[in-house]
């Protein structure tokens, strides 16, 4: 089945009475049905097979992030490089460098960092003190992503210190929502429940989305996409978005506002 039922185990017996897959007689529609039930996954996938068909490069250790200057971060990505801002969604909201995206080291930062930054991409990062080089390093080596071309020395103070141009993204509450919100959860998470009138665009293809005008709140699940998305919006130029801390269960709790079901 697809999506996967939340049960670790079944019988023929319980699939046959509940699957509506089973329930297809036509190669064509089933094929079409099972398709459909997939949602979206991340481009990365596509390379995958042959990343493994090589096999892996061996690392007898993980190897550590080259320390990087501002001078260093800001050749790179006048040169049309990529920084990745593995900070919180709240340290990044308030400064980070412009242009930047940030992707929130967190287990699936691997996933997002393959979906939005092309493989064959250099990139440095922007850490705070106290997050772990290593584990950033580990998940991007899961997805095969190698170009890894260091980290800025002293966080982002060091940039700032260096008298260089700073940019932020507000967060904001129910309260100070704009009445154009982009939803850039999945599909099927945007099914089971969203703020009125919202629209759906997946953080996955945000970068080239036609958005509306005028001032735009990007809401995900935590908040974590949505400054993703803020961060790839406000790279193309937009200073009009903002980000709302939290999600759709969130907004209903602040507003007493039931959510809308379906697409």
């Amino acid at each position: 089945s697809a999506p996967g039922a939340s049960e670790r185990t079944s019988t023929l017996a319980i699939e046959r009475r509940t699957n509506p897959l089973l329930s297809i007689a036509d190669e064509g529609q089933f094929v079409r049905e099972l398709v459909a039930g997939f949602g979206t996954f991340p481009t990365y996938f596509s390379r995958l097979p042959e990343v493994n068909r090589r096999g892996p490069k061996r690392y007898d250790a993980l190897p550590k992030l080259a320390l990087l200057s501002a001078d260093d971060i800001d050749t790179h990505s006048s040169g049309g490089g990529i920084v990745v801002d593995v900070r919180s969604t709240a340290a990044f909201a308030d400064s980070h460098i412009p242009g930047s995206l940030s992707i929130a080291l967190r287990p699936v930062l691997g996933s997002w960092l393959g979906w939005l930054v092309g493989g064959e991409r250099k990139v440095a990062f922007v850490l705070d003190e106290k997050q772990d080089s290593a584990e950033l390093v580990r998940l991007c080596l899961d997805i095969g992503h190698e170009g890894l071309l260091g980290q800025l020395a002293g966080g982002i103070e060091s940039w700032v210190s260096s008298a260089r141009p700073v940019a932020s993204i507000p967060l904001v509450g129910a309260e100070a929502m704009t009445t154009q919100v982009v939803d850039v959860r999945q599909v099927n998470e945007f099914g089971t429940g969203h703020v009125p009138g919202a629209i759906n665009i997946e953080l996955g293809s945000i970068a080239t989305a036609d958005l509306p005008a005028g001032m735009l709140t990007v809401m995900c699940g935590h908040g974590e996409r949505a400054m993703s998305a803020a961060s790839l919006v406000a790279a193309r130029g937009r200073a009009d978005v903002a980000v709302f801390y939290g999600g759709p269960d969130t907004w209903s709790a602040a507003t007493g506002t039931p959510l809308a079901i379906g697409r």
